[in-house]
């Protein structure tokens, strides 16, 4: 999934959330700008849960600042097993 950002933008904290846990193994995302990852501890959900705010490894941002009309992209790096409804929430100052 990618999208423009519609405006220049600050990253304050990033998540996610599943429909559906994962019954093997972590779900792990990457959040990349303009093709270049903005994290250097990705976001994860922990096996069996439904979203990252309880996961043991929280992500880190690296890169805040989003120019207008960067690309941003959302990559799952590794997708568990049976995780299902993927949302990521980017939280930003304008």
């Amino acid at each position: 999934f990618s999208m423009r950002a519609p405006y220049p933008l600050t990253l304050q904290s990033i998540r996610a959330s599943l429909a559906t846990a994962s019954t093997a193994g972590t779900v792990t995302i990457d959040v990349l700008v303009n093709g270049a990852s903005i994290l250097s501890t990705k976001l994860t959900i922990d096996q069996g849960e439904e979203t990252s705010v309880s996961a043991a490894v929280q992500p880190v941002i690296s890169t805040a600042a989003i120019a207008d009309d960067a690309e941003i992209s959302i990559s799952v790096t590794a997708p568990g097993s049976g995780a299902t409804g993927l949302k990521v929430t980017l939280f930003t100052l304008i």
